[in-house]
Parts: structure tokens; sequence; C-alpha cells
């Protein structure tokens, strides 16, 4: 484990054992879910694995890869409601394409996916320590999670679809959730994960919901992670509410100000709930002047995202 790594887990005390599979109970929306995101702005194209596992054990997953370079119909492979061992880990996990498999505990993991659209071969080495959302001192949200932690680092891999073999060797991000989750409940979120340097990244949820708005994340700098404190947000979007670039101005508890600023060039409109669409926008990044990739996730009603689409429309 290196020095930033050693601290990491000085900072905010997640317990190692986190990074593997948890014993969920039976309440209504139970769920553990992992995410592994891919950017690849020179290639016009972007991707994710997503799985996840109920109280019940049962499991799914999906695979998607979008952007200019696949066309206006992205590639989208989902499975779901598949029963699964419980004691299968995430040192060995299978459902449907995907294979995960965990390493040194919040430090690798090593995804694959096989299916018709195509496949992708990732392996992730983390940049920075681990960040929890029960480190920050109003805790995690409880309808969003027990907890979850946020992670980027360096991803090497293949990734192919159509005619297309793309090796890669970039940043890349990471999350495991465990706990509840309720689609319901949130008006709106602002997702972003972003990567300029080895040692600069900065994550920010910025979420509105149950009357409140509460914001979550760390900026990684000078060989430090410090929780963020507040951001100051603004964005671009067309008329659907489709997000084009974003500004983040944000400050943390080390006493910084980071600004990041982000252009989308690939975009998915993931409908992961009747009652919730998160649009999905892979994105250039500058990081105070230094350039990289990230993403920025929207979480919209589907009612509000349905309306303004009609207003559009007349």
């Amino acid at each position: 484990m290196n020095t930033t790594l050693k601290q990491a887990t000085k900072a905010f005390m997640l317990d190692p054992v986190n990074d593997r599979r948890h014993s969920l109970s039976d309440r209504p929306h139970a769920r553990e879910s992992l995410v592994f995101m891919l950017q690849l702005p020179e290639h016009d194209v972007a991707a994710f694995v997503y799985t996840w596992v109920s109280g019940e054990s049962k499991a799914g997953a999906a695979f998607c890869i979008y952007g200019p370079a696949v066309g206006p119909a992205p590639v989208f492979e989902v499975v779901d409601g598949i029963p699964v061992p419980r004691d299968q880990g995430f040192d060995d996990w299978r459902v449907g394409g995907v294979h995960v498999r965990h390493g040194a505990p919040l430090q690798v993991a090593d995804v694959s996916y096989a299916g018709a659209g195509g496949s992708l071969e990732y392996h992730f080495e983390a940049t920075h320590p681990a960040y929890n959302y029960g480190s920050h001192p109003d805790g995690c949200p409880n309808w969003f999670a027990d907890d979850r932690f946020e992670q980027s680092g360096r991803v090497r891999g293949v990734l192919r679809f159509g005619d297309r073999e793309i090796p890669f060797d970039t940043f890349g991000h990471r999350d495991h959730s465990w706990g509840t989750r309720d689609w319901g409940v949130a008006q709106h979120w602002k997702w972003l994960e972003a990567q300029a340097a080895p040692d600069i990244a900065v994550h920010v949820l910025e979420c509105s919901a149950l009357g409140k708005n509460t914001v979550h994340g760390y900026v990684q700098r000078d060989g430090k992670i410090a929780e963020v404190t507040s951001v100051a947000s603004s964005f671009e979007h067309d008329e659907r509410l489709l997000h084009t670039s974003i500004q983040m101005v944000v400050q943390d508890s080390a006493g910084r100000t980071t600004t990041v600023r982000g252009k989308t060039y690939a975009m998915y409109e993931f409908k992961v709930s009747p009652l919730a669409t998160l649009n999905e926008g892979s994105m250039t990044i500058d990081i105070d002047g230094v350039e990289g990739i990230g993403h920025v996730e929207m979480d919209w009603p589907k009612s509000y995202l349905d309306y303004i689409a009609e207003k559009a429309g007349r």
C-alpha cells in the first residue's frame, strides 16, 4: 500500500472488509451495487459496468457502451433477478456476462464483460484512498445506502464493439454501495467523478432530497485527501435537460478551493427505475487548469423529465 493509501485509511477509517460483499437485511429496497466507469474521449466513446444484488440474493448486471463512435443507438445489455449463492463474494462475482474479482481490499479490482454487443477487460488500481460517505459529519443518507465508497484510479484493458478494438491505459473510477436505495426519494442530484493526474481527483454528490440539500465528496491533491464542505455548481443543458457542460467550485476541509470544468462528449439516458432517470454524461475535464477526464450523472424524477420533454415538443 502506498503512502497516500495509508493516509487514506486514517482519514476515513473505512474497514477493508467493506470491499467485500455485505449481509443485507430483508428491508424493502435493500441492495448492494458496484459500478466501474470508463471514459475515452480521444475515441469518442465511454462505457460502464454495473452489477447489483438484493437482500433476497437476486442479482443483476448491466453493460453500456455509448458515444459518437457507437452511433445513435448505444450498446446496452442487462440481466436482472438472477438467484446467486449467498456466499458468492466479490472476489469471484459472476452475473450474466459480468465477472468481478476484487483483489487487495480498497486497492485492486478486475472486471470483465462478454456479450453480443461488445466486451470489456478492465484492471483497476486505486490512486487515492477510498472515500466513504459514512465519514461525513452527517453520515450517509439512509435512503441512499447504509454506506458507500468512491475511488478513482488507473485502469488498463481493452474495449471491443463492432469492428473496434480499443486498448486503454487511463484514469477510471469505481463505487461500491450497500444498504437501502429508494429511487423515489431524491428530487435531483449531481454526481461528479473527475481526475486530471494521478494525484488530482475530485468527487462530489450534490443532492436535494426530503427538503434538504446535502453535499458529500472529496478532493485529492497535493498528497492529501479532504472532505468536500461546500460546492457552487452551474451547468448548461439542452431542451431535454441533458447537460452539455458543468462548472463546480469546490471547498474542502483542508481550506482549499478547487474548480472543475467539464464538457460532455458522450451521453446515455439510463432509465434506472420507473421513478427516476439518470442522465449519464461522460466529459473532458479541467481541474484548475490541468486537463483530464470524468463523468457527471444527473438524477431527475421521470415525471419531471416527461413534462420537460412534452413542453419542448409543443
